[in-house]
């Protein structure tokens, strides 16, 4: 079963001609496939392991931008709640009757009034945010999860300061004090431990009598390698994305128990291909990003394909070439040059292997398109 952006271009699903892995789709490039069975297959493991332990976890939507088919694909596995950083992606999973919906990076201004309409948990420690969204709160408490930094300084309160800033968002009308959550190995690099898993839960008793059910949400899926020797002494959470997209750990690249890594794959043309000698001395300047161009170049003659993705579609350094023997050359915003043994001719695909930074910029690039696999069609 296949679905697509291609109504964005005037295709419908019965005009899909190619084919990729034995599936029709688009002929419409550069081109991202994932797969919802993965996503679908690896979220029911990790739901399946966490609860072992009494942990709940929450399906993070954010590297493909709140797409309701992975969604509800991690809803259909068990994920308790959906979540995601950005508004529009939670408005996305609004609209396609997905939730429950937790917005993990607090409302700037002008968000608030969209903030209180469509999530039902944020993330946040500014007393003021949460009052601001109180007022506008209409029918039902906003959940509020109070932010602490245990260490990797992305975001959130000192544990000297949850106490009172806790007492703060319980007073405040339209607002529920939840519980508190934490993030790892984001901005510094912080590793998560049982230690800190664990001076998360002391400062969760310290405000734990301010919750009708009291939540530890930690994040995120590095969380995941932990939870065989932990014994949760709350309600707990894991904030996990990368794990069902993908099937391991970004943080420690190693893999999650009983499932299997499933990349997605995005897809370019080649639109023309020379062999070319070596390239000639001679000073060397910046790129248009303003950077010294990171170009690994033969020191013989070799084909070179010039293909239809560049920094603007994706991160180059996350793609790996599932072309036999091809190698990156570099890019620059518009092309990708690929090294490759044997000639290739211009209409011929390459397929790639992405990494998480490289799948986060294809999914918002709208030259990319996008499509979502369910079994085999």
């Amino acid at each position: 079963m296949l679905y697509s952006f291609t109504h964005q271009l005037g295709l419908t699903e019965h005009e899909s001609t190619s084919s990729h892995l034995g599936r029709k789709i688009p002929d419409v490039y550069p081109q991202l496939v994932i797969s919802l069975d993965a996503v679908a297959g690896n979220a029911a493991t990790l739901v399946a392991r966490a609860r072992e332990r009494g942990v709940e976890i929450a399906g993070v939507t954010k590297a493909v931008d709140g797409e309701p088919l992975v969604g509800q694909a991690l809803l259909s596995a068990g994920c308790t709640n959906l979540a995601d950083s950005r508004l529009p992606a939670l408005q996305r999973l609004a609209a396609a009757g997905l939730g429950p919906r937790t917005l993990i990076r607090p409302p700037q201004p002008t968000e608030i009034a969209a903030c209180a309409e469509i999530a039902d948990r944020v993330l946040l420690s500014d007393p003021a945010t949460a009052g601001a969204l109180g007022e506008l709160v209409e029918g039902r408490p906003l959940e509020v999860l109070l932010t602490v930094d245990l260490g990797d300084r992305r975001e959130g309160l000192l544990p000297g300061d949850v106490g009172g800033v806790a007492g703060d968002v319980d007073m405040t009308p339209g607002c529920a004090l939840a519980g508190i959550a934490v993030n790892f190995a984001c901005l510094s690099g912080q590793l998560p431990t049982i230690e800190l898993f664990h001076q998360a839960e002391d400062l969760l008793t310290e405000v734990a009598g301010l919750c009708d059910d009291p939540l530890l949400s930690l994040g995120g899926t590095c969380c995941l390698q932990h939870l065989d020797s932990y014994t949760p002494r709350f309600r707990t959470e894991v904030r996990s994305g990368g794990g069902p997209l993908y099937g391991y750990d970004f943080v420690t690249m190693a893999p999650l128990a009983g499932l299997e890594r499933h990349d997605p794959v995005l897809t370019g043309v080649v639109l023309e291909c020379y062999r070319k000698p070596p390239a000639p001395p001679g000073p060397r300047g910046c790129d248009a990003f303003g950077h010294v161009p990171e170009a690994t170049l033969p020191d013989d003659d070799a084909w070179y394909a010039l293909l239809n993705l560049g920094r603007r579609d994706c991160e180059p350094g996350g793609l790996r070439p599932l072309e036999p023997g091809a190698r990156l050359a570099g890019a620059t915003s518009d092309v990708t040059v690929l090294v490759v043994e044997e000639p290739l001719s211009p209409g011929d695909t390459v397929d790639f292997a992405v990494d998480y930074d490289a799948l986060v910029r294809a999914v918002t690039s709208p030259f990319v398109e996008k499509v979502f696999v369910k079994g085999a069609s």
